[in-house]
C-alpha cells in the first residue's frame, strides 16, 4: 500500500512538457490576374448553359438560363 501511493505521487508530480508556438508571418503574394486568351468555352451547369468565343477584339458570349 506504501509503495503504491509512492509510485502514484512520484508519477504525478513530474514536470509536465511545455510546448511553444512559434508563429511564423510571410508575404502572401497577390493572386495574377488571367488574361483572357483567344478559344472557345462552353459551360453547363444546372442553371443553364454558357457559350463564348474570342478571336482578337472580337468577342461573342452567349448565356442560355433559366
Amino acid at each position: 500500500m506504501f509503495l503504491s501511493v509512492v509510485f502514484f505521487s512520484a508519477t504525478s508530480c513530474r514536470d509536465e512538457e511545455k510546448t511553444k508556438t512559434i508563429v511564423v508571418e510571410k508575404e502572401v503574394e497577390k493572386p495574377q490576374v488571367k488574361e483572357e486568351t483567344d478559344g472557345t468555352s462552353l459551360s453547363i451547369d444546372g442553371d443553364g448553359v454558357e457559350f463564348s468565343t474570342k478571336k482578337g477584339d472580337k468577342k461573342t458570349e452567349v448565356k442560355v438560363k433559366d
